[in-house]
């Protein structure tokens, strides 16, 4: 996986990667490593995903307090 991989990639490849476990065609060998490789994915994923939330947070703060900011709901 490239450093500068986005999220987008990253879940695009976690998703070929599960497709490809879950054809019953690799060995288990095979299911290994790719599950290796899944548990990487799964990592920078949630690396990127608190750093999106961190960030949020941090646009949101005001005056050192939190505002959560309602949905508006259809």
């Amino acid at each position: 996986m490239k450093a500068d991989a986005n999220f987008e990639e990253t879940l695009e490849k976690l998703r070929v990667l599960v497709g490809e476990m879950e054809s019953g065609t690799l060995g288990l060998e095979e299911m290994i490593t790719r599950y290796g490789e899944g548990m990487k994915l799964v990592a920078a994923c949630e690396k990127r995903l608190q750093e999106a939330e961190g960030k949020i947070k941090e646009l949101m703060e005001k005056n050192g307090q939190l505002e959560l900011k309602e949905s508006k709901e259809s």
